[in-house]
């Protein structure tokens, strides 16, 4: 256990790294991209004292280190200022987040659901089962993702009219209207990520079929599904909840595409749209909180890999 407590602290300690890394990326990119906020802010008409005067209440006019700190301070105390319109970022940021987190939620499920089922179902070398599900992961992981999600649109909105186009329902105006409207954005996320989730714990199970102690429970008649799920399934643990851990944040990191396709208005949707109308500062204290909540899920599934793993808890 000594050792998990080791591993376990040097990588809450890679988190701040990994933050200050992004910070001075993200803070470099908005700040050398071409223009500032006055350029947008103030109307075409504004004369150059005018934009002289915003820059030095805005702070534009100060040195590259001196705005840095000044962003990564703000960031850390949660003082993220306002949006380009005037209205608190932070109020922005969490009227959007609960759209991502079910969508993400979701997406996670639908894909452990889809993907636990078929690794044991094609666990075996050489069928027509196993061909189809790696025939499956190879074509769906090769698509982007707006491409499956312009997919799912057609043959459940348009053509079979279950789901809606687009749009999002919130809970309080019902559970299953609010499942449906995000229904197929998740399974967007989730077929992707099945895809990688089949590959990998399937060749994992396989890998431990062929161990010693996995032949041994055939040398004494045990049946080869009860192999799988008692002798295979539990050294495979650690990678499925590191692949897990990946799923999640890759949902939280990339739903941007997914949520431009279905007008749902979470944190993916709120970044192009700071992208597309120039709000630098909305847009890094954006992609800020998206790698802290990536980090983070990495690291969570990483310490139950590591608790569950029975090579460190001996």
């Amino acid at each position: 256990m000594s050792s998990i407590r080791s591993a376990m602290v040097k990588r809450i300690l890679t988190i701040p790294l990994t933050m200050f890394i992004v910070s001075v990326i993200v803070f470099s990119a908005i700040s050398f991209s071409a223009g500032d906020s006055s350029s947008y802010i103030l109307s075409d008409d504004a004369t150059a004292a005018e934009r002289d005067r915003y820059r030095e209440i805005s702070g534009l006019d100060e040195p590259f280190y001196s705005r840095y700190l000044g962003f990564l301070s703000s960031f850390i105390r949660g003082d993220w200022g306002l949006t380009a319109g005037g209205t608190a970022i932070k109020e922005v940021i969490v009227s959007h987040i609960p759209v991502t987190l079910a969508v993400s939620i979701l997406a996670l499920v639908m894909s452990l659901v889809i993907a636990l089922p078929v690794s044991y179902l094609t666990l075996k070398r050489g069928t027509v089962r196993s061909a189809a599900a790696t025939a499956f992961s190879i074509v769906v992981s090769s698509m982007p993702v707006f491409l499956v999600s312009i997919f799912l649109v057609l043959i459940f909105s348009v053509r079979l009219g279950i789901f809606p186009v687009a749009g999002y329902v919130p809970p309080e105006y019902g559970f299953l209207l609010h499942i449906g409207s995000i229904f197929l954005p998740s399974l967007s996320l989730a077929l992707l990520h099945s895809s990688l989730l089949i590959m990998m714990f399937r060749n994992s199970l396989r890998e431990n079929m062929e161990k010693p102690f996995s032949k041994t429970y055939e040398a004494l008649g045990m049946k080869r599904w009860k192999i799988a799920l008692k002798g295979a399934t539990k050294p495979s643990l650690p990678l499925l909840f590191i692949l897990i851990g990946e799923s999640a944040a890759a949902f939280l990191g990339g739903s941007a595409a997914v949520e431009s396709v279905f007008a749902l208005p979470g944190l993916g949707s709120l970044l192009v749209s700071a992208a597309l109308s120039r709000d630098t500062h909305l847009a890094g204290i954006l992609m800020m909180l998206v790698a802290l909540f990536v980090s983070i899920a990495s690291f969570l599934a990483e310490m139950v890999s590591a608790l569950i793993d029975p090579r460190r808890n001996r």
